[in-house]
């Protein structure tokens, strides 16, 4: 199968999940993929429903909504996948943008080999000094970071993030506050980082972050308008 028949055949296989589990479509969903990552990027996520939510403050519901929504899709998303693609997923991340309704889940095919591979593009050693210079701010420097570009979209992941204090609370049974918390310190770091811009020459029009405790590893997808250059 051709990447673009894949893209088009995963784009459909999420507007279909949306619709057979809550019938309602997003107004667009835009699928990249190389061949250890996708990345799936969903407009208008729930619409209304999720808009309501925003205008009212609610945000304590709205991220209950938004991660119940999202955790229950992707146990069918990985089955379809598997079944209709053949593609064995390693990992998936996942986060918002409240200023456009959109939601980006990013499956990770192959989790060590971005470890292990470099992917060279102009400004990535200047990319990754900002990376870890804001990681150090809120945490402490990564012990490894990798980043590549997927379409228009640029992925960093970074591992080993984790602090004691992070570590008692996930064996306490934190996660949730723990990843709310981190998000929303952490991420308007690298939001209102305008670094990214002078290196990239490029503003992006969401950055998602989310973590996987488990494996100590953090994805974080800044997301472009597509470059006519």
């Amino acid at each position: 199968m051709t990447l673009k028949k894949l893209t088009h055949s995963i784009q459909q296989t999420v507007f279909s999940l949306f619709e057979n589990n809550f019938g309602k479509v997003p107004e667009a969903v835009t699928v990249s993929a190389n061949e250890r990552c996708l990345i799936i990027r969903i407009e208008g996520f729930l619409g209304s429903i999720i808009e309501t939510m925003i205008a009212e403050n609610s945000y304590g519901a709205l991220g209950s909504t938004r991660e119940l929504i999202v955790g229950y899709m992707l146990s069918q998303l990985r089955a379809d996948l598997s079944s209709e693609q053949n593609l064995s997923v390693s990992h998936f991340y996942y986060d918002w943008n409240d200023e456009d309704l959109s939601c980006i889940i990013s499956v990770v095919l192959d989790e060590e080999e971005h470890y292990a591979s470099d992917h060279p593009y102009p400004g990535k050693e200047d990319i990754h000094r900002e990376v870890s210079e804001i990681t150090e701010n809120v945490q402490k420097v990564p012990a490894q970071l990798n980043s590549f570009w997927v379409d228009d979209f640029l992925v960093i992941i970074r591992r080993g993030l984790l602090i004691e204090l992070e570590k008692a609370l996930l064996e306490d049974g934190q996660e949730a506050a723990l990843r709310s918390a981190k998000r929303k310190v952490e991420k308007k770091y690298f939001a209102d980082s305008n670094r990214f811009v002078d290196l990239l020459g490029r503003k992006p029009v969401g950055v998602y972050l989310d973590w996987a405790f488990d494996l100590d590893s953090s994805m974080l997808v800044y997301a472009f308008v597509p470059d006519s250059r």
